[in-house]
């Protein structure tokens, strides 16, 4: 640790875990949840202010420049950062988080050891090291969602029944008549998942089919971890003045075209459902709420710039292997969001369980962090 591109690099991973831990904060909120919002919608607002916030690194002496490898980093982020924000509003926030960081973990750590060759003393206690960070995220995210779990399934089995019902007569009729779909939900919103019945139901309707909204959070959460993990090696392939710092700019011009990108694809899907009929294709596209998550995704966008700029400094410094893993600490700041702020849980000794959960956690960080080379990079 007496070197000092470490030093940079641990602070650096700490500031990724503080942005990363804290930008679905808003997400969560009060106003956030008074309307239902499509996730790349949400994505939107992050890539957006991620680009925004990312000319910021010109106040600090970086230079302008560009390199392709920032919109190959936008298509791994800019998908899994929707997805990321589907689970968090469906399956929740400390165990979607908990799904993505361990797989961004092992995800990292494979590409790492295994791809770039990032040197360590032990091969067996480096893996120990991922094994034990892996099983340290598993035991917060469990023992943050334990009540509300208990909660959800004696509701489930009190409304299973009606809500049940309710689908399939759902199904039916959007099976039945295709144009009931436009008539019984507002015009700015997205076709699938926000007409009334849906908006509390636990399923989602999808080609006709219900799947509960759990599961496909949680799916959508290791989707998440498996793609959008990568987002950041496309950077070791850039040119040197292109990389560290340099590479927030690059990062976020390609995350932003990404985003258009999928809108137009989207766009074109909804003219192709509707023979070919623009009006009614821009019809059904979600509305951005700006009235109401502005702010939200303001703050949401914001942090996450700032997670982001201290995960790519981490990465440079310590490796991919290191550098992101140890930003996945970002599950420890969210679960004391939840426990100190949401009050999600309140008995001590599951309280007491998510911190002995956080020190093993923080342990196998340590950990990986002295099994690493001293002064080696990612590149």
């Amino acid at each position: 640790m007496s070197d000092p591109g470490a030093v940079v690099g641990w602070f650096a991973a700490f500031i990724g875990a503080v942005g990363f831990g804290s930008f679905a904060v808003p997400i969560k909120g009060e106003r956030a949840n008074s309307v239902d919002v499509d996730p790349l919608v949400m994505q939107s607002y992050k890539s957006l202010m991620c680009f925004l916030t990312s000319w910021l690194v010109v106040l600090l002496g970086v230079e302008v420049t560009f390199t392709p490898w920032g919109i190959v980093s936008g298509l791994f982020w800019v998908p899994g950062g929707a997805f990321n924000i589907f689970a968090i509003r469906n399956a929740g926030l400390a165990i979607s988080q908990g799904i993505v960081a361990s797989s961004i973990v092992m995800v990292s750590f494979i590409w790492g050891n295994i791809i770039f060759k990032e040197p360590v003393h032990s091969e067996v206690i480096a893996y120990s090291a991922v094994w034990l960070i892996m099983l340290g995220l598993y035991g917060m995210s469990y023992y943050s969602t334990a009540e509300s779990l208990a909660s959800t399934e004696d509701g489930v089995t009190a409304n299973g029944e009606d809500e049940g019902e309710e689908q399939q007569d759902l199904i039916h009729r959007k099976n039945s008549d295709p144009d009931v779909a436009l008539s019984s939900h507002s015009t700015g919103e997205p076709l699938e998942i926000t007409q009334p019945s849906l908006s509390k139901a636990s399923s989602i309707v999808i080609c006709g089919k219900p799947y509960s909204r759990r599961n496909l959070g949680l799916l959508s959460a290791l989707m998440c971890g498996t793609w959008g993990g990568s987002c950041l090696v496309p950077m070791h392939y850039s040119p040197k003045d292109a990389s560290g710092l340099g590479y927030v700019i690059s990062f976020s011009i390609g995350a932003l075209l990404v985003t258009i990108v999928l809108w137009i694809l989207r766009f074109t899907h909804q003219m192709y459902q509707f023979g070919g009929s623009p009006k009614k294709a821009y019809d059904v596209l979600p509305s951005f709420h700006f009235r109401v998550m502005w702010l939200p995704g303001f703050i949401a966008g914001s942090l996450w710039s700032l997670g982001n700029v201290g995960s790519i400094v981490a990465v440079e410094k310590l490796g991919q292997g290191v550098g992101y893993s140890a930003s996945q600490a970002a599950l420890l700041i969210a679960g004391m969001w939840g426990i100190f702020y949401y009050k999600e849980v309140k008995a001590c000794v599951t309280i007491g369980k998510w911190f002995v959960s956080a020190i093993i956690t923080i342990s196998g960080i340590l950990l990986l962090g002295y099994e690493s080379s001293p002064g080696m990079t990612g590149r």
